[in-house]
């Protein structure tokens, strides 16, 4: 019996066909004529987590994990801003999804741009590295990104590419497969061992910078890469899309400013819109209210310390199905540091409104 699956929204999906399971929670969007389910581990009145494993037909992956503190990091979804603030920026960022639940996501992510002149041309450069554990599942990027930058009206344009690599394994050491009619216990094709492939990646993006504004857009995984863990499995990352933009509402005269942004994602069959409202109080606190589209309500804060080390906090309240699964929200912590590389660098022509 076939069964397809239709994603409607990042990491879950309906049984269209045969209606077995009506709600499995996923780690990718999965497609394929003959899938079984995985389990980690079972426990009285705890959420079964399911991994679904495509065997004939092929793994169908949404691989870029969410961040509710998007806006402080926009060179993970966006190879056009390195260097848009003319400073040496550092950010590290940990997420963990869904606490409570088994083999929940856990996403670090380290990157790092700066801006600088090439032959006498302004650009900028960056670099990220990000590992995502979900259950037995592991990927890893390494991502290398270069934009050209050019003053357009009160503000500047980076246009941006990126290239790296894509590793993903999966762990077939903790795989158990229940006999049932639609599956067999000792499938061949289900790995037993640890399995794991990679491919190259490459992507690229514009981002526009204002004096009070900024709007991005950009396309990861250009050539969907396929990391193939061996012959008899066909895996491969889709296409995804963002957009990003923000307005800074000055109120000088309150002593803070109010910053409404948006963040929209859209791939592998599945898409995703965040609704951001930051208040930032002297330029060195902030706090904000996130609304995720039919998924969480997402409370912000953090500090800007006068060295340039700041640092922020997200918690997400699941306003999903999931809530009701056993999941505690996620957490997710970021930590940055902004230093100026050229002491004698002329003043920019604009603000940041990111305090980057």
């Amino acid at each position: 019996m076939d069964l397809a699956f239709c994603v409607d929204n990042i990491r879950s999906v309906d049984v269209c066909k045969g209606q077995l399971i009506k709600r499995l929670l996923v780690l990718r969007g999965v497609r394929g004529k003959a899938v079984s389910p995985i389990f980690n581990k079972i426990k009285s009145r705890s959420f079964v987590f399911f991994l679904l494993f495509c065997i004939s037909s092929g793994l169908y992956a949404q691989f870029d994990p969410m961040f509710s503190q998007n806006m402080f990091n926009p060179l993970n979804s966006n190879p056009g801003y390195a260097g848009n603030s003319g400073k040496m920026n550092v950010v590290l960022m940990n997420r963990n999804q869904w606490t409570g639940l088994e083999g929940a996501p856990v996403t670090t992510v380290a990157g790092a741009d700066a801006a600088l002149n090439i032959f006498g041309k302004k650009a900028g450069v960056g670099l990220e590295v990000m590992n995502d554990d979900i259950g037995l599942f592991n990927n890893l990027m390494i991502r290398l990104s270069l934009a050209r930058r050019y003053l357009l009206g009160e503000g500047e344009l980076g246009v941006g590419i990126s290239a790296g690599i894509l590793s993903q394994s999966f762990d077939g050491t903790g795989t158990f497969i229940p006999e049932s009619d639609y599956h067999q216990a000792n499938d061949p094709f289900v790995p037993t061992e640890k399995v794991s492939g990679f491919a190259p990646d490459f992507g690229l993006g514009a981002f526009y910078q204002g004096v009070e504004w900024y709007a991005g857009v950009g396309l990861q995984h250009l050539f969907s890469p396929e990391p193939n863990f061996q012959d008899e499995f066909y895996v491969y990352v889709h296409r995804s899309l963002f957009l990003t933009g923000g307005y800074l509402i000055n109120l000088e005269e309150r002593n803070f400013d109010l910053e409404p942004s948006f963040f929209f994602r859209q791939g592998g069959g599945s898409w995703q819109a965040d609704l951001n409202l930051n208040i930032h109080f002297r330029n060195k606190y902030w706090a904000g209210l996130t609304y995720r589209v039919q998924d969480a309500i997402v409370l912000l804060a953090g500090i800007n310390l006068n060295n340039g080390i700041r640092a922020g906090y997200s918690y997400d309240i699941t306003t999903s199905k999931l809530s009701s699964a056993g999941s505690k929200g996620s957490h997710e912590i970021m930590l940055g540091y902004s230093f100026d590389l050229n002491i004698n660098k002329k003043q920019k022509r604009y603000k940041s409104v990111r305090f980057l």
